[in-house]
Formats: C-alpha cells, structure tokens, sequence
C-alpha cells in the first residue's frame, strides 16, 4: 500500500531524506552480530507490557522486541508488511490474515493463529483495562478466530474498505504480537516488569527503570540475525546532556534532537538524520458553552491570529512546516494548497480584542517555548492569556477530561491514516461516551459522513469524502488552530551506519543497524 508524497513535504527546508543501506553496513551486518548501540533518549517505557499504554516511546521498546503484522517502513508513510503474509477481504465486514510460517519466539516457539488470537483476546478482555483498545477503530472489531494454523479471521462491526484501507483500520501497523504460553500464566504486574518473549530482532536483558534498558540480538530472528550484538537504551532527560555525552563518546545516537543543537552537532562532524514529522502540533479550543472558544468567529479569528510561519522560522529554524489545515503534511485526506485562513492581525484583533475572560494556555515543557510567542501574540490584541505548563500526565487529564479553554496539543498520525486513530481520538462523537471529552466538539453529520469514507472501496471517491471532512473541520467548525509539524531529528556517531529515520518518529529496522569498528 502507497500513498503519494506531498510536495509540501518534498521541500521541506534543511529536510533531506536517506533511502538505503550502504554497502559497507550490509556487508558488516551479513558477519554477524557485533558490537554495542548506546542510545540516549529522553524517555523510560514505563512498562514492558505491549497493551498497557499509548506512548510512542514505550511501543518503539516493545517493537524492537516483538513484531506486528504490517510497519512504516522509514523513511516515509507507505505501508509494508512483516508478520503479515497477506490480507484477504471476504466481505463487507470479514477479514483473513494470513501470518507467516516458520517465525520463532525468542524461546524457539513458533508463531501461529493462537498466539494472535491471544493477543486480542487479552487486549479486549475488560480485566486488562487495555488503554489500546479503544485506539482508532480497534472497538469495531467485533471477533477475532482463528483458521487454521496460519489463517486469523478478523470479523468487523462495521465496513473497514478494501484490504489496503483495512490494514490501517484494523490497526495492523500498531499492534505487537504476544507470545501465549508466556504472557497467559503472568499477573498484570508481572507483565509489566517481565522481560517479554517476542518474534522482534532483540530480546530482553534488563530494565532497570529511569535508568536504562538492555536487549542482546536475536539471531535466529525471522529476517536475519540483527548487526549489532546489543542495544542499550539510556534514559537521559535533558538534552543538553544527551548531547554532551553523544559529543563525549558515551553514547552513539541521540533522540530527539531539538533545532538548538542541530549546527553544533554537525559541526562537529556527527551524523544528522533528518525527516518529515508525523505530528500535528495545534491550537485545541474548547467549543463547549461557557468558554470564549464557544463563539466561531472567536475559533475564526484565532485561526488568522498566530504567525506560525515565524515561529517555524525563528523557534524551530526551518526545521519544521506551517499547517494551514486540520490534516498533516503527507496524511491521508491532506489537500495540497489549501490554506483558507491567512495570518492577518488586524482581523483578529476585531474580535479577539472583545474577550476579557482571563485564558490558560496549557502546555508540555517541551512545546513550552512556541506556547509563549503564541499567547504574546494572543495578548497583543487585548486578550489576557498566560501560559500553564504541566507534565504530559497531567497534560492529557486535562486533554481528555475536556477541563480547558485552550491547549497546545498534538496529533500523530504516523500511520499516515485519517479514517481512524486521529479523527476517532479528535472529532467523532463516540469518544464523548469514552471520557474523552478534548474540545468538546461533536457533529452526527460528519461521523456519518466519516464512516461513508471508511466504506468506500473506490480510493477516488474515499478520497473526495475526506476532502469534504477537511475542509468542514478546517474553516466551518474549527475546533483547532493547525500550528506546524516538526522535523524528527536523530544524531549520531559516523561509526553507526544502516540506521534510517521514520516520520513516525519510530527506529524501525534496527536489524539492519550496525558498527564501524
């Protein structure tokens, strides 16, 4: 499954994309495991449980141990499989998924029809409490049996498209394999600190929590032994720090790296991987009765009020695009050259100039920065905003329990999807029963017309719907401000070689990572 390029993402300024393996790191990785990959990032898993969290952080330590079906493969949006030997569609609302043969578990198991079917059987199970099932379009799926021993039938309570459409749907490229010998006998608690047994290219040594956590190769992984022997990932919150130590030898790559540090970096002879994001970063506004935002000419003018432009320009030094629309550069549904609303102050400030209610502009530290020119820009029309910055646990309490005026939030849609995760999490009224309340904005009409999307077989006209969602949440509703998506950034030591950036802000492929004595 392909979907085409945006331009925007094409020219992105400083933005350049690597395309393959060069031959020195192929020829290294068909020797043999070697070597230790030290990667310090900002982040600790919280858990080693593949079904208990939504963070993208936690499912890039669980994917390097465990596959799924279908992956990104970087550096772009386009969909490819790995456990998946094919989908076939056998009507409306029924699916085979055909899972390869001969792939083994870290302790010699076989994969087969059983262990997917545990998989989701223990994901929908309500004694899990799994926070994933609810992702997207995952509660549409109505049964999950198995064919045979290499065959899962996958029966829907709604249509999911063609088979290509349906993968996305059906959060083929989301969720991890479990192994069902092992997991089925653990408590919840021993699944969260158990080393887990997958079918990934590493398997688990340790984790010691805020601290690191180690992996060894697999080598009899199903596409070939990985080309290093170890990785160790190094929970390092500051990136001041992070970098010293990539700059000091202690480590051999780095994430995320932010535009401050991109020309020191490079000056000193490291290697930048640069690529398109994945993530909106936007402006949420709450619609509910009582809050300023209620009014749509207030939601109006507030999408001609921010220079995004200059604080893609100043704050992020180009490594980052201006979003004029609710849909991502790259997503599915994105419309190009479609801006309907320019910056234009002197607009904004005949509305925005008549709210005297006092706003918290809610945000996470690391968006902290673009939070404050922003409310400086809102108070220079009159209106009294200051900015409240919280932790991301508190920051999505706040997001879910719909208890704000106004957020700096965030949207991935790594999956390249639009009929899924990101209009489910956002915009359809379903969510509204699920406690996830966000803006507050709801419309029949659009979920009707969303799910006639989802439906559709011909890609032309599924194509032609989304546009109309688009354009009806972008300039009609406007329950968001599109700010800007932000380059994804990694950094590393010349001596590591093969490694590739995703837009999902994802280190797949690590198999194919290896070392430069």
């Amino acid at each position: 499954m392909t979907r085409p390029v945006s331009a925007a993402l094409r020219h992105l300024p400083g933005i350049a994309l690597s395309l393959a393996l060069t031959a020195g790191a192929a020829a290294a990785q068909a020797s043999g495991p070697s070597g230790t990959l030290t990667v310090g990032w900002r982040w600790d898993p919280g858990t080693m449980d593949a079904q208990m969290h939504r963070q993208r952080y936690t499912q890039i330590i669980s994917h390097a141990m465990r596959d799924k079906f279908y992956y990104l493969p970087p550096p772009g949006l386009a969909v490819g499989p790995l456990l998946a030997a094919g989908l076939t569609q056998v009507d409306a609302t029924t699916y085979d998924l055909a899972i390869r043969q001969g792939v083994k578990f870290h302790n010699g198991d076989e994969l087969t029809s059983e262990d997917v079917v545990y998989t989701y059987a223990r994901l929908f199970d309500p004694a899990t409490a799994s926070p994933r099932a609810r992702m997207g379009n995952m509660g549409n799926i109505a049964a999950v049996t198995a064919l045979d021993r290499y065959t899962v039938r996958f029966t829907t309570a709604v249509p999911f498209g063609p088979p290509d459409e349906a993968v996305i749907g059906l959060n083929f490229t989301a969720q991890e394999v479990l192994h069902k010998a092992s997991t089925s006998t653990q408590t919840m608690d021993e699944a969260r600190t158990a080393g887990p047994i997958g079918v990934g290219p590493f398997r688990f040594v340790e984790w010691l929590p805020d601290q690191r956590v180690v992996m060894e190769a697999f080598p009899d992984y199903w596409q070939g032994a990985p080309g290093v022997e170890r990785i160790i990932w190094r929970t390092i919150p500051e990136e001041a720090t992070r970098v010293a130590e990539l700059l000091a030898g202690s480590v051999d790559m780095i994430h995320p790296v932010t535009p401050d540090f991109v020309g020191q970096l490079r000056a000193a002879g490291m290697t930048l991987e640069i690529v398109p994001g994945s993530a909106m970063r936007m402006l949420m506004m709450n619609v509910r009765e009582g809050s300023p935002f209620a009014d749509p000419e207030v939601r109006r003018a507030m999408n001609m009020a921010v220079d995004k432009r200059a604080i893609t320009e100043f704050i992020y030094g180009g490594l980052a695009l201006p979003f004029d629309q609710i849909t991502g550069a790259g997503q599915d549904g994105y419309i190009e050259g479609y801006a309907p609303f320019s910056y234009d102050p002197e607009a904004a400030r005949a509305v925005l100039s008549k709210v005297t209610k006092p706003i918290e502009l809610f945000v996470q530290e690391q968006w902290q920065l673009a939070a404050e020119a922003i409310a400086e820009q809102l108070r220079g029309y009159g209106m009294n905003v200051i900015t409240v910055v919280v932790d991301s646990a508190t920051h999505n309490q706040i997001n879910e329990a719909g208890t704000f005026d106004l957020m700096f939030g965030g949207a991935g849609y790594g999956t390249g999807e639009f009929v899924g995760a990101y209009y489910n999490n956002h915009f359809e009224c379903v969510r509204l029963t699920n406690n996830r309340i966000r803006t507050g904005f709801c419309d029949p009409a659009l979920d009707a017309k969303y799910a006639a999307a989802r439906a559709e077989p011909d890609r032309a006209a599924r194509l032609t719907l989304l546009h109309e969602i688009v354009r009806d949440l972008t300039e009609v509703h406007m329950p968001w401000v599109p700010l800007y998506g932000e380059a994804e950034v990694w950094a590393m030591q010349p001596r590591v070689k093969g490694f590739r950036g995703s837009s999902a802000g994802q280190f797949f492929d690590l198999h194919k990572v290896t070392l430069e004595p």
